[in-house]
């Protein structure tokens, strides 16, 4: 059967060793599993230690430093139970820890040793002793309590397991013993059942075994039951059975009858047994496991079979219910745990289809409300109701799977059923199922509300809507919309028993109605507090306090009240959304002092003590605390630690007026550490910040802050209300920060003559910018400035030249002319003065490039002039010079996106990533190329700027993705890559890059996603090469299924010498949905070249599943002589089987499994070739050969082999057997034995019994024997042959006479007689 359409479901969800836990603690001593909640692993090396797995985050396991002989965690709650024993005595100390609150909750010394322990319930531990048994209690402070002793069946077991009924009435424990002496590799199972109540035990034989509710129809009260797994060995039988009974069955109820079935073991799993059972209550199911890894499924109300398979090739040591899915967790030897689930979507069509069993795939499909049986249901429906069981109609209506009977359709065939006198109608019938079975959908709400509305029996509604029966509707609503008054506060309470959300929802729809709500809200409130539902009566209040009216105050209160003792945290949230104001503050404020909200105490205290005792826990408050009140801080401390912490306070509040203040005024503030916070918090007023960076010498810093921040009119207010003296270091500043030149020279001229010049110039010359105080100094000139260092700024050179004082001098001349004249009489720098005089400035710069040949020049004319037509032709020539950076500048400033391409190509080669990135912002600013995105996206690439590159695929673009990933991919940029094919899920190529990364975790998740085998395979042998052996096994999972790759994957681990890895590999592979006849083959191979040991185990296991010819040739090829001899016999090569046993003898015979072979050949030849190979190598065991090949050798062949051997006599028991064949061969060669042995008894029966012989030479031949026994024999031998003269010769020569008459007398010869006769009387005349 394909492994997707088993009704049963395997998955590995996790692997021990793959988070840490060493394969010697992964034991029955050392693992406990109470629940599928979590994991505990008891470790003793490095250190003594205890990891805790959470089922829920599997890979993150806690690891703590704890020394115990036992762990277990509680299987609902962070509880961790400890058992050590007490050195040099035999008492156990017991302690049990919550962890979450990092408490000790209880503690104990028990006086006896405890052998066995199990939470039995999230409130009791079982403690097992070697005599008795006692629950523990983590309530109160009770100490264990003696339930039962233990009976003598379980003396001396090894306890595995201890459970508990649901109403704690029942008890078993399991124990498990050395088998009996006559099969004692079978294990004995021992079980004793206690009866809480009637104080009685019952010793009886199990392995395992598991306790279950289960309603039997006609009996409102579910029952109790138990199901055990036996397996014993009695009289050389092996019995394997699974029973299910009542315990405690309801006196004047309908029982539940006992149920047996029969476990059935295959052969080669004769000595299993059952180590764990586990009941499915969502499904009725009833799983048992097995040590070497069966799992058995069988229906708990029928004990049918359902599924049968061998979950794992590693023992299975411990399990555990996984409630919630229906199934349960194992883990084996190997670490694997492993998750067992019903498959929905195929149990329901397996039970009908491949087990033929209608009726369970029916009720499965009701019990679980699983697809599958639709037809099934609806057509057994329609013969119900066709033979008029309305009754069993309802009933199977009700329990339809998946609802799929419970429609409008249903009801009205009920409905048109004629109603018979003195019955009740069919339509009430399925409304009274529907109503034991649980909650009515809206349609059926309204028709049945409809009948008894018509009956006037309103109080039955009543009752239904306070058991939440209906669904209400606003249909509903209108139908009873009557004048009368139900008891809302009975409604109320009944509801809260059964259903706590829907009587939240009904208080509710009570505090809508109109006139107010029929009950006092704090009524209501108390109702909830009554069962303890804290979160039910929040829920309420914050409801219906929601106006905050005054006269709310009590109730605004108590839910405050309420949640700070119970759940802080929505206390917290509460007040943090301020929708109450009239609760009584005071009492508030001390309750949140009490539970660790010191931020909430502080809004809420208003005296300066409490204020100041609260403040002591500072560490503790949130930084969006209210900021400290001013006296204390300022008149109480010189701390800087607290100045600081006001600060902080104050502007994560909002409290900007405060902190500019503070700022300003305090003497006692880290400035650095305040400098720093401010810039990080990125208040929208800078003030603070100027104040510190001012007072404490941080100009750079705050320019370069107030600058990057775009806050431009704080630098102005500055320079020029705060410190003009500072000018020249913010100038300075925001030149580095290449600020735009248009604002430095507005800022330096807002400043003027309160700006000391010298600095100034000095800041500029730095960074060769004096061009920028050009205009600054001429104002100063014009304004009669004589400072030294202005003129110094100014000093010009003059050209000598005649044209040049023209051109200075006159203005009224047609200066583009002129210009042109002048380059054409190679007049270079006078055309280029006239055309700057005139403003032709794109002219100018022209002349600069094409004929002075200087870019400098036209950089700096370009600089001056700042026209993007002259930054665009300094570009084009800096570009052609090979000047690449400062091209992209210039095309930067020209806002020039024409050149791309060219810029690209040269930018490239020049290995300028950087500036191009500033142009390709520039252009994709102008022109959507997917050549831009593309080129831009990989020179970020180029820079390592990755996480430009992640921004940019978010924003709108027209990059080729695809492309771009391939090629960062090929230049080795893979951080890139790995980026580009994450976003396009291009899950292949991803993995891919993660290779290439060494980030084996991460392909793994990306191959997963691709799902392809190349993409698998890279990974996987990339894995392999760097030793990630999980990893590889992974992905090695997903190769291995595809007949075609697994060669290439095995091949690959063996030619790196990773035969263990790939062993585990194999391995793992057998247990997967898609295992093939390949996976198993290949790791018998494997296992024939380097795991010898584990080969004839695999063989015998899974020999239905290999490809036995190729097996064949691996372990011919290894010389397992001993496997391939059960390699041919399970290909039925029967002589080929022979011939390896009788070639290879010391190694693969075995003389029982020999006889089954030999007499299967075909060729006839081989059974004289094992007369000889007998003869040579076991001649004692040659008589037992011989006796299988009786009927099929030539008995004359082999007496004949025998005899040329010399060893006739050694085949004496073959012939004897064979006699009766009457060969000619056989019979001379026992007559010839046994004339040797002189046992003429044997002799004469063989000659009366077997007459196809010699006779006459064998007479001849013992005539003379010196033994008168043996020469009488011959004498009856010529009788028989009817010499009767020389028979009657021999007999009166040994003086035999009565032989000699018989002799005469049989012959009938009247001639004889009378010679004998004559002979006598001579005889008597001469004595």
């Amino acid at each position: 059967m394909a492994a997707a359409n088993a009704p049963i479901t395997m998955k590995e969800v996790l692997t021990l060793p793959s988070i840490g836990i060493s394969p010697q603690f992964i034991t029955f001593t050392n693992v406990t599993m109470e629940s599928d909640k979590y994991i505990c692993v008891r470790e003793t090396a490095p250190q003594n230690s205890v990891v805790i797995v959470d089922m829920n985050m599997p890979n993150q396991p806690l690891r703590r430093p704890i020394t115990a002989d036992s762990a277990l965690m509680n299987p609902n709650s962070r509880i961790l139970a400890l058992k050590a024993q007490l050195p040099g005595t035999t008492q156990d100390h017991l302690q049990i820890f919550n962890i979450e609150m990092k408490t000790k909750m209880k503690s104990y010394q028990m006086p006896e040793q405890i052998v066995f322990w199990k939470w039995i319930t999230p409130k009791m531990l079982g403690l097992v002793t070697q005599s008795s048994c006692y629950h523990w209690s983590i309530e109160g402070d009770s100490e264990p309590v003696k339930m039962f002793e233990r009976t003598a069946n379980l003396a001396s077991n090894q306890i595995i397991n201890y459970r508990c009924d649901p109403s704690e009435k029942w008890l078993v424990l399991i124990g498990i013993a050395p088998g009996s002496p006559e099969r004692q590799q079978l294990v004995k199972g021992n079980m004793q059942l206690f009866s809480v109540e009637q104080q009685r035990s019952q010793a009886l034989e199990a392995h395992a075994a598991a306790f279950a509710q289960f309603k039997v129809p006609g009996n409102e009260n579910p029952s109790t039951l138990i199901s055990f797994a036996t397996k014993t060995f009695n009289a050389g039988q092996i019995t394997s059975k699974l029973h299910v009974i009542e315990l405690g069955a309801q006196p004047g109820k309908p029982s539940f009858s006992k149920k047996q079935a029969d476990l059935f073991f295959p052969p080669d799993f004769a000595d299993d047994f059952p180590v764990a059972m586990q009941i499915s209550h969502k499904y009725n199911l009833i799983y048992v496991i097995t040590k070497l890894g069966l799992l058995f499924v069988y229906d708990l109300e029928t004990a049918a079979a359902v599924y049968r398979n061998r979950i794992s090739p590693d023992p299975i040591f411990l399990t555990s219910e996984a409630s919630t899915v229906g199934g349960f967790y194992a883990i084996n030897r190997r670490g694997q745990v492993l998750l067992a689930t019903v498959n929905e979507a195929t149990i329901v069509p397996f039970v009908s289809g491949q087990l033929n069993n209608l009726e369970l795939a029916v009720n499965l499909a009701k019990r679980g409300n699983l697809p599958g049986a639709e037809n099934l249901v609806v057509q057994r429906f329609q013969e119900l109701f066709a033979q008029t069981k309305y009754k069993e109609a309802a009933e199977l209506a009700a329990e339809s799977p998946q609802g799929i009977l419970r429609t409008p359709d249903t009801v009205a065939k009920f409905q048109s059923v004629p109603v018979q006198a003195g019955q009740t109608p069919p339509l009430l019938q399925y409304f009274g199922t529907l109503l034991t079975r649980g909650k009515l959908n809206a349609f059926e709400s309204l028709e049945l509300s409809r009948l008894v509305v018509n009956q006037n029996k309103k109080n039955l509604l009543e009752n239904w809507l306070a058991e939440d029966k209906l669904e209400c509707s606003e249909e509903l609503g209108d139908l009873v919309k009557v004048g009368y008054t139900p008891d809302y506060l009975f409604l109320l309470q009944t509801i809260l028993r059964t259903d706590p959300q829907g009587a939240v929802n009904f208080a509710l729809m009570m505090s809508q109605m109109e006139g107010g709500c029929p009950v006092d809200y704090n009524t209501i409130t108390d109702l909830f507090l009554q069962r303890n539902l804290i979160r039910e009566a929040t829920a309420f209040l914050l409801d219906v306090l929601k106006p905050n009216l005054p006269e709310h105050a009590f109730l605004q209160t108590k839910v405050l009240e309420i949640n700070l003792v119970t759940f802080p945290n929505v206390a917290d949230a509460i007040l943090a959304n301020g929708m109450f104001s009239h609760y009584d503050r005071p009492r508030i404020a001390q309750l949140c002092e009490k539970a660790g909200l010191y931020i909430r105490a502080l809004q809420h205290y208003s005296e300066l003590p409490d204020i100041k005792r609260v403040i002591v826990n500072t560490h503790a408050i949130e930084p969006q605390v209210h900021y400290f009140s001013a006296c204390v801080l300022t008149s109480s401390s010189e701390d800087p630690e607290i100045h600081f912490k006001y600060i902080e306070a104050a502007a994560k509040t909002g409290q900007i007026k405060e902190v500019e203040r503070v700022t300003r005024e305090s003497n006692f503030y880290d400035a650095e550490k305040t400098k720093n916070f401010l810039m990080e918090a990125k208040l929208p007023d800078a003030r603070p910040l100027i104040n510190v960076c001012d007072r404490f010498g941080f100009v750079g810093d705050l320019t370069h802050y107030l600058y990057t921040n775009n806050m431009l009119r704080y630098i102005e207010g500055y320079v020029q209300k705060v410190n003009p003296g500072n000018a020249p270091l913010v100038v300075g500043q925001l030149l580095d920060d290449e600020c735009p030149e248009d604002f430095i020279k507005g800022l330096i001229l807002s400043v003027r003559s309160l700006l000391p010049v010298e600095p100034l110039v000095d800041e500029c010359e730095k960074r060769n910018r004096l061009r920028l105080l050009t205009q600054f100094l001429e104002h100063l000139v014009s304004e009669g400035s004589q400072d030294v260092h202005v003129h110094n700024a100014l000093a010009i050179k003059a050209d000598p030249s005649r044209v040049m004082d023209y051109i200075n001098r006159l203005d009224n001349f047609d200066g583009p002319a002129v210009g042109e004249v002048a380059v054409e009489a190679q007049l270079y720098e006078e055309a280029y003065a006239i055309f700057k005089k005139f403003n032709l400035n794109v002219q100018a710069v022209n002349v600069l490039l094409d004929n002075i040949r200087s870019i400098d020049r036209a950089v700096e004319f370009a600089f001056r002039v700042e026209e993007d037509a002259v930054w665009s032709q300094v570009a084009k020539a800096q570009l052609r010079e090979g000047l690449v950076s400062d091209a992209i500048e210039s095309f930067i400033r020209a806002d020039d996106a024409t050149q791309f391409h060219e810029v690209i190509r040269a930018a490239e080669e020049a290995d300028v990533y950087h500036d191009l990135v500033k142009y390709l912002l520039m252009v994709r600013q102008k022109a959507k190329e997917p050549k831009v995105d593309s080129e831009l996206i990989f020179a970020y690439a180029k820079i390592d700027r990755l996480s430009e590159i992640e921004e940019f695929i978010l924003m709108p673009n027209v990059a080729n993705l695809q492309l771009v990933g391939d090629r960062l991919f090929d230049d080795a940029l893979y951080e890139a890559a790995k980026i580009i094919f994450a976003f396009i899920s291009n899950w292949a190529k991803l993995a891919c890059t993660l290779v290439k990364l060494k980030q084996f975790q991460g392909a793994v998740d990306a191959a997963r996603k691709a799902n392809s085998a190349k993409t698998w395979k890279e990974v996987c042998f990339a894995c392999v090469d760097a030793e990630e052996f999980r990893l590889a096994q992974m992905c090695g999972l997903n190769i291995i299924v595809q007949v075609d790759d697994l060669e290439e994957v095995s091949e690959y681990y063996q030619n790196r010498g990773y035969f263990n890895e790939l062993i585990s590999l194999m391995e793992s592979g057998l247990g997967l949905e898609r295992a093939h006849m390949g996976i198993f083959t290949e790791l018998g191979v494997l296992y024939a070249r380097y795991r010898y040991e584990k080969l004839m185990e695999h063989i015998k296991l899974f020999s239905t599943r290999l490809n036995i010819p190729k097996l064949i040739r691996a372990c011919d090829e290894q010389q397992h002589w001993k496997e391939l001899t059960y390699l041919y016999i399970q290909y039925d090569e029967f002589d080929n089987a022979a011939a390896t046993v009788m070639n290879h003898s010391p190694e693969a015979w075995d003389h029982m499994q020999f006889k089954d072979i030999v007499v299967k050949v075909a060729n006839v030849e081989l059974y004289y070739k094992a007369v000889h190979f007998y003869l040579q190598e076991h001649p004692d065991l040659i008589n037992d050969m011989l006796n299988v090949l009786a009927l099929r050798v030539d008995h004359t062949r082999v007496v004949d082999i025998m005899r040329k051997a010399g060893h006739l006599l050694l085949v004496k028991p073959y012939m004897v057997a064979v006699q009766s064949n009457n060969v000619s061969a056989v019979n001379e060669a026992l007559n010839q034995i046994y004339v040797e042995e002189e046992d003429y008894d044997r002799l004469r029966e063989s000659i009366d019994l077997h007459d196809n012989f010699d006779q006459i030479g064998l007479a001849q031949k013992i005539e003379k024997h010196e033994l008168l026994e043996m020469r009488r024999v011959a004498a009856y031998i010529y009788k028989k042959a009817g010499r009767w003269k020389q028979s009657i010769a021999l007999s009166k020569k040994d003086n035999l006479y009565k032989d000699a008459m018989e002799t005469a007398s049989q012959s009938g010869d009247r001639e004889l007689a009378e010679e004998l006769l004559v002979y006598f009387i001579e005889k008597i005349v001469i004595h």
